[in-house]
């Protein structure tokens, strides 16, 4: 008898003796075989990457530490840093759902990991000079979808598939607020409007049977800002400047009106305190040396 039928076997009504490999095996393989087209490369990743050194984790055990310790491993056996950030993601994205399905009681032990395919770089903030530069630049491509959303991100400090992934019916403007999905946990929450970006979102084409806020001339949902973001960032002046710096950014200005560091964390719904500890001292340095 296999250890992952030897588990199944011995878990008790409680869900705290599920391993990892037994809720792939049980949940996710059956799950993304019926759902995801894709679903022969993350069994792929799972059977030669994840499971051989986190299958025997109980779910409830699987933390911040167990996962850097994982990725370290990977690491120093050659895999690059890119492969590595999606085997990242593919194991967040899975303990989610582990917790959506109520396997988990909560996200606590690994919510504030993240992991980038480049070696994590400090935040890079607007001067309030750039910002409106940003928006003048912004107004000269005013009839791309690409460019209004990217303005909204600014507007807002909301991620970018938050805002990419937006749809009419999650908009309510009288409350001025938007309901949006993360990409990655799938939960909603809710993003303040600001009357700026209230008027940008009324001032939106909205086209019949188009759900999406930002769409293709097709009706698609616009998936890649990157074409546009690109032009405006070479024009003012700053070609490394990221789409994540626009967020870094609006939580810069919310610091300095004296919002605190645990109201932004809830407005931008994602990030650790320790982001928020460095996007302050990257303000405070710019400010000290302005």
């Amino acid at each position: 008898m296999s250890t992952i039928k030897k588990n199944i076997e011995g878990i008790s009504a409680s869900n705290d003796a599920i391993l990892l490999e037994t809720f792939v095996r049980d949940r996710y393989l059956p799950f993304i075989r019926e759902h995801k087209k894709s679903w022969r490369t993350d069994e792929r990743y799972l059977t030669g990457h994840i499971l051989p050194h986190l299958g025997p984790y109980p779910l409830k055990e699987i933390s911040e530490e167990t996962l850097r310790t994982w990725l370290c491993t990977l690491e120093l056996s050659g895999l690059s840093r890119s492969s590595c950030c999606r085997l990242f993601w593919l194991v967040k994205y899975m303990l989610n759902c582990a917790v959506r399905r109520g396997l988990l009681e909560n996200d606590d032990a690994f919510r504030n990991m993240v992991f980038s395919r480049e070696k994590k770089r400090a935040p890079e903030l607007l001067s309030a000079e750039e910002f409106l530069r940003l928006l003048h630049i912004l107004d000269e491509y005013a009839e791309r979808p690409s460019a209004q959303a990217i303005r909204l991100i600014l507007l807002t400090g909301a991620g970018k598939s938050e805002i990419l992934s937006a749809r009419w019916e999650d908009v309510q403007l009288k409350d001025a607020v938007l309901a949006a999905t993360s990409a990655f946990t799938g939960r909603r929450r809710l993003i303040p409007l600001n009357a700026e970006a209230v008027r940008l979102i009324r001032s939106l084409p909205r086209r019949e049977q188009v759900p999406w806020l930002f769409a293709s001339s097709s009706g698609r949902r616009l998936s890649s800002v990157f074409h546009t973001w690109n032009l405006i960032r070479m024009r003012l002046g700053r070609p490394d400047l990221r789409l994540q710096d626009l967020r870094y950014s609006f939580a810069g200005f919310l610091m300095n009106m004296g919002v605190n560091k645990s109201s932004l964390k809830f407005m931008l719904g994602s990030y650790s305190v320790r982001t928020l500890e460095l996007v302050q001292e990257v303000y405070t340095t710019e400010v000290n040396h302005a």
